[in-house]
């Protein structure tokens, strides 16, 4: 682990980018929102004591059932967003009401495409007003329901040579659809949640804050916890309550990795640096690994020199090589693919010193590391 400073560069976060929630199973995106307003973590923990000796006194305290729970709500209310914590998916072809004007012919009305709204299994309609001398009447009884049969409005006398307009219920093809069950069976999801860090401004100014990094909430397993939950109103937005709890991972199992199946995690945070070839801001070294003094490779050999950055003073693979340059001394007895590449060949016996090299982005400091290379014949 790294030493810490006591003149660190002070973070601070404020105002969340964005939250999102892909299907487990296939990674497809199931909700969005570039609005969320509140996000927090609200971790907890029981802690066990182990107590003996003279006075029962305390040896150890040992902590289990650890939770993590995670608050969220969004200035948005899309409708794919409500359907997460209910468990349910969006359908489309929706039942909408529309109007229609209808001129009579005779005493009968006919209507077309007309369906049963939500909570009946009657086709209805109901018949607001009319162009004629019968107008009055029809304005009086226009709450009565019609059922329609065969496309035929039942029940309503129409006058020839009127127009009439009518009420009644279609299935639109873009009208999403959210079905409301009676148990609600909330969404486990992928959730990534994204947050504005900032600090003190270069200059010194404590009152004046620069965006410098992104950082990134990764729950692999996220459970929404909050039922359905909507308010409107004629002066307050309404939101949306995404808030859940995270789940075990288990992604050494993912990985392959069965000796370390109790390796399990709940999340991951990760700081992204706001900008272009970031990815060196923090290196404070680089170095060939396990070379030795002296590595010997037979002539004809490709072999891939391995290498790792210094960052935080911790070794860590290097993420972007085309930030590295590599280079040999003798290309004659040994030769790397390009300058970015750490896939060296021998090319005839004899010996040459390879340089690897990187400069951090921010400060423009270059750091860099050689080892010797024997080529040996075959």
């Amino acid at each position: 682990m790294a030493t810490y400073t006591f003149k660190p560069q002070a973070l601070f976060t404020k105002g969340i980018a964005y939250a999102e929630f892909f299907d487990v199973n296939n990674n497809n995106l199931l909700g969005y929102s570039p609005f969320a307003t509140d996000f927090g973590l609200n971790g907890s923990m029981n802690d066990g004591d182990v107590e003996g000796g003279i006075g029962n006194q305390l040896i150890i305290s040992l902590p289990d059932t650890a939770r993590l729970a995670v608050t969220c709500r969004t200035a948005d209310s899309a409708l794919n967003n409500m359907a997460l914590p209910i468990g349910q998916d969006l359908a489309g072809n929706g039942v909408v009401e529309t109007m229609t004007a209808i001129a009579a012919s005779g005493p009968s009305l006919s209507l077309a495409n007309a369906v049963a709204p939500y909570g009946t299994d009657q086709v209805v309609c109901y018949v607001l007003t009319s162009s004629g001398s019968d107008k009055a009447a029809v304005e009086a009884a226009s709450g009565v329901a019609h059922t329609v049969v065969n496309g035929s409005i039942q029940g309503f006398n129409a006058v020839s040579g009127n127009t009439y307009c009518v009420k009644y219920f279609i299935n639109n093809s873009s009208a999403d659809k959210l079905t409301i069950p009676a148990m609600f069976q909330p969404k486990v999801v992928r959730a990534h949640f994204a947050v504005n860090v900032y600090a003190q401004n270069g200059s010194g100014d404590a009152m004046s804050g620069t965006l410098v990094k992104i950082r990134h909430y990764y729950f692999p397993r996220y459970q929404f916890n909050a039922p359905l939950q909507v308010t409107e109103s004629q002066t307050t937005p309404g939101s949306t309550d995404l808030s859940g709890r995270c789940l075990s991972y288990q992604q050494a199992l993912e990985a392959g990795v069965c000796a370390n199946e109790n390796n399990a995690a709940y999340g991951f945070i990760v700081d992204e640096i706001v900008g272009s070839n970031t990815s060196t801001a923090k290196v404070e070294g680089i170095y060939f690994i396990g070379l030795g003094a002296e590595y010997e490779i037979t002539n004809g050999e490709t072999v891939t020199i391995p290498v790792k950055y210094a960052v935080n003073g911790s070794l860590t693979d290097i993420s972007d090589l085309t930030q590295v340059t590599f280079a040999s001394g003798t290309t004659a007895t040994a030769s790397f693919a390009d300058s970015h590449s750490n896939v060296l060949t021998a090319n005839a016996a004899g010996t040459t010193v390879i340089t690897c090299s990187v400069t951090n982005s921010v400060t423009g400091v270059t750091y860099s590391d050689t080892a010797t290379i024997k080529v040996v014949s075959a």
